[in-house]
C-alpha cells in the first residue's frame, strides 16, 4: 500500500505548488523527483524552461501518470502539468 499512500500524498500536495516557488521548496513539499532533467521529457513545455522535475504516480502501472514542474534559470517554477500517458 506504500504506492497508494504515496500517490494520495502527491495529488493532495501538488496542488499547494505555486507560481515562483523555488525549486528547494518544491523539493521540501514533494520530496526528490523520480527524474529531472531536460524539459519537454513528457509534454510541451514553455519555452522559459530550463529544469523539468517528474514526479510519478506509482499505484497506475497500466496508464502511467506524472506531475511535471517546469523550472527557469532562477529555478523557479513557471509551471506544473498533470500527464497521463497511454502504456
Amino acid at each position: 500500500m506504500w504506492a497508494y499512500h504515496h500517490d494520495a500524498q502527491l495529488e493532495n500536495r501538488v496542488s499547494l505548488v505555486t507560481i515562483g516557488d523555488p525549486n528547494e521548496a518544491v523539493r521540501d513539499l514533494l520530496g526528490e523527483p523520480t527524474s529531472e532533467g531536460s524539459c519537454g521529457r513528457v509534454s510541451p513545455s514553455p519555452s522559459a524552461c530550463t529544469d523539468e522535475y517528474l514526479y510519478r504516480y506509482y499505484f497506475n502501472l497500466f496508464q502511467p501518470q506524472y506531475e511535471v514542474l517546469w523550472f527557469n534559470a532562477k529555478g523557479k517554477v513557471i509551471g506544473e502539468q498533470h500527464v497521463r500517458r497511454p502504456f
